[in-house]
């Protein structure tokens, strides 16, 4: 016979519920926690406890008692057990799993139903959440030698008193919550606008939007109680939210984290909520977003851009992609669930649509940072161009990025003149260039090409004038502003002296000729006659083809040890750009620094607490490259006689393109040590290979890519 529900389970039914943060996922570093709301406290002491009431009825277990009677059983107890205890957290709304806990300890709960076994936890319209008494019927096992209940029926429960009074708080718009700091106690009101979701696709989260604003709620146990247009008003905890493992880059590059409210406490809830989209959302471009730094405090903010919606298929996920009208710039939707949650987009496939979205978090990497977006409304109707517009946008995306703010050498740059565009699409536009100082900045026609050159003989600023031309619509101008500077001017170290520089946050100039690409690193050498030392650039989007190697430079950056402590590690200027181009270079590089004479046993036996080591390349002669052939890809090792160094890479075979040809060859190599991630031993990094016919072959996989 199924047990019958006690009235106090039908009473629970008609309190508000409330949800409180879950368990890590894969992308959250911390779990939330909340308290749940209802229009009565528990019973007082002179009224039986929840647990009192149920020992009357039922022949409870105590959790201790339980983990007993599971001990070594591999399949579920035909036998069901009653257990009165308190839900700790639920680990999986769709399953209904949990963390239960009473006095003797805790136990995991693989999945929970109606009283009668017949709906899951995720179907039920009131179901316990965190912090609430249940009263729980279930069948035991034991699970990787832990004793679990298999499938419990939720026979009964009490929703908890909050923790805290709402009361106690004035409401703050989102505007103001978006403001508040790190670690406020705030009261908001917001319509339920989407929902998150983590790996199997249980909602942890949601957008909510008021008239002054939009701003991520995390809340794994809120979230699953929820509808879209639900208004709910919350108590919650202001935070910004950065994985542990990209906080460092997050850190050297400005961005504070996502912002966000967590540790919610649920007041009401109301359905059928209303949203302005139009009146809140800021009109931009993906363009727009994407060209935000990252010290800017924009996640969350609600913007509606013309975008097209790309869906690609990738090994074992779909990712979604809203790329602006020039078909290059944009960036992809942040998931956990390998791109299923965003399938309502597939009707969208390569069209071009008004969206809804926000920059909920920029993901952070050893190459840079990039936003990652949220979509929350597409508008139906195709997004229409219309080509009257076509001259500015064509200065927008195409002319205007051309140019860099000033020059020490002449750039010898080619000018785009004609543009044509399959995403709009349109052909034919036109662009003219016109300078205000020709003798300082002039504009050429060389064979058939638009030149741009700067004549360092004559510094001070030109006036450049950019007209794009369009048949049917209004020619559209802009003016940009050229510095040509004296290179003499400006006071930069030598290579030698940022090695022996001491480690700051402070900007310094260093002068150089372009070397070779570090692997596995936004990075490339820098090298003159005293010198080599490896140049980190800020992003990976700095490998835009405006340097190469050969050039020379002046690179701007931080002196600094990049590794987990200041002995075993790797110098590098950090966080780089290149303040300015010189130019004038012919593909090479000078190596008087460089040191020859050495063995690879001579570079295997120094000693990583010897940092400068990091700074010097070698020339080898007589070493074999060995290719070691994995099931995903391939390592290489250099060996010469009975002494063996492997090349630092990632697991991508970064190599190949390099050193494929080359496989058990024995060659000459230009070679650094280098320690990115801080080892006991030296890792090799290779410069350039020289085969046996005296051909050399640069490393160039940060300038190809």
């Amino acid at each position: 016979m199924k047990p019958k529900a006690l009235l106090l389970g039908l009473a629970a039914s008609s309190l508000i519920l409330a949800g409180c943060g879950g368990t890590t996922t894969s992308e959250q570093s911390s779990s939330s926690t909340s308290s749940s709301e209802s229009s009565s406290s528990l019973p007082s002491s002179s009224t039986p406890s929840p647990e009192e009431s149920w020992a009357a009825t039922y022949d409870l277990k105590t959790i201790a008692e339980l983990k007993t009677l599971a001990a070594g059983l591999s399949e579920p107890s035909a036998e069901r057990y009653y257990v009165a205890a308190t839900v700790d957290k639920v680990t999986n709304p769709s399953f209904g799993e949990m963390v239960i806990s009473d006095e003797t300890g805790t136990l995991d709960v693989y999945g929970t139903y109606s009283a009668d076994g017949e709906t899951r936890y995720s179907d039920l319209e009131e179901k316990p959440v965190a912090g609430d008494k249940v009263l729980l019927y279930g069948n035991l096992q034991e699970f990787k030698g832990e004793a679990e209940i298999y499938s419990g029926w939720i026979i009964d429960f009490v929703h908890v008193a909050p923790s805290i009074d709402p009361d106690d708080y004035e409401l703050s718009t989102l505007e103001e919550a978006h403001a508040a700091k790190e670690g406020t106690t705030l009261k908001v009101t917001g319509t339920v606008l989407t929902f998150t979701y983590n790996a199997s696709q249980s909602p942890i989260g949601m957008m909510i939007g008021d008239a002054t604003g939009t701003m991520y709620l995390y809340d794994s146990q809120l979230a699953p109680q929820l509808k879209l247009n639900d208004t709910i008003t919350v108590v919650a905890t202001k935070d910004y939210w950065v994985l542990d493992s990209e906080a460092a880059t997050a850190e050297k590059l400005g961005y504070a984290g996502a912002n966000q409210l967590i540790n919610a406490t649920l007041v009401s809830k109301t359905e059928n909520g209303t949203f302005d989209y139009e009146a809140v959302a800021e009109a931009t471009s993906i363009k727009g977003i994407i060209d935000t730094p990252f010290t800017e405090d924009i996640t969350g903010t609600l913007y509606k851009v013309p975008a097209q919606i790309v869906k690609q298929a990738g090994s074992g996920f779909t990712n979604y992609y809203f790329n602006d009208l020039d078909g290059e710039t944009g960036s992809y939707v942040y998931t956990q669930a390998n791109g299923n949650d965003f399938s309502w987009l597939d009707k969208y496939d390569q069209q071009l649509h008004y969206v809804y979205l926000v920059a909920l978090n920029a993901k952070m990497s050893s190459s840079g940072g990039i936003w990652r977006f949220l979509p929350i409304k597409v508008d139906e109707a195709t997004y229409s161009f219309d080509l009257k517009n076509v001259p500015s946008f064509v200065l927008d995306y195409y002319a205007m990025d051309q140019f860099d703010a000033s020059y020490m050498a002449d750039p010898e740059l080619e000018l785009i003149t004609s543009v044509d565009n399959t995403v709009i699409p349109f052909t034919g536009a036109t662009i003219s260039y016109s300078s205000s100082e020709p003798t300082r900045v002039s504009i050429d026609e060389e064979n058939g090409k638009t030149v741009l050159h700067a004549h360092i003989e004559n510094p001070g600023t030109a006036e450049i004038t950019v007209t794009a031309h369009y048949d049917g619509a209004t020619d559209a101008s802009k003016k940009v502003t050229i510095a040509v500077e004296d290179p003499s001017e400006i006071q930069a170290l030598t290579v030698k002296e940022a090695v022996e520089a001491e480690v700051s946050d402070e900007q310094i100039l260093v002068r150089g000729i372009v070397g070779p690409s570090c692997v596995n690193q936004p990075a490339f050498y820098l090298i003159d006659e005293t010198g080599a030392v490896a140049v980190r650039m800020a992003d990976k989007n700095l490998f835009d083809g405006t340097f190469e190697i050969g050039d020379e430079v002046i690179v701007q950056g931080t002196r600094d040890m990049w590794g987990s402590n200041g002995k075993q590690s790797q110098i590098v200027i950090s966080n780089a750009t290149i303040y300015r181009n010189l130019f004038g270079g012919d593909g090479t590089y000078p190596t008087d620094s460089f040191i020859s004479g050495k063995t690879l046993a001579d570079l295997v036996a120094m000693s990583t607490d010897e940092t400068v080591h990091t700074a010097e390349v070698y020339l080898l002669e007589d070493v074999t490259i060995s290719a070691v052939i994995q099931e995903k890809f391939t390592r290489y090792d250099l060996v010469q006689g009975e002494t063996k160094m492997q090349l630092y890479s990632s697991s991508g075979s970064q190599y190949d393109s390099l050193l494929k040809n080359y496989a058990n060859q024995t060659v000459d190599m230009e070679l650094a040590l280098c320690n990115w991630n801080s080892k006991i031993t030296f890792k090799g990094c290779v410069l350039s290979v020289t085969d046996s016919e005296g051909v050399k072959t640069y490393n160039t996989l940060n300038f190809a890519a």
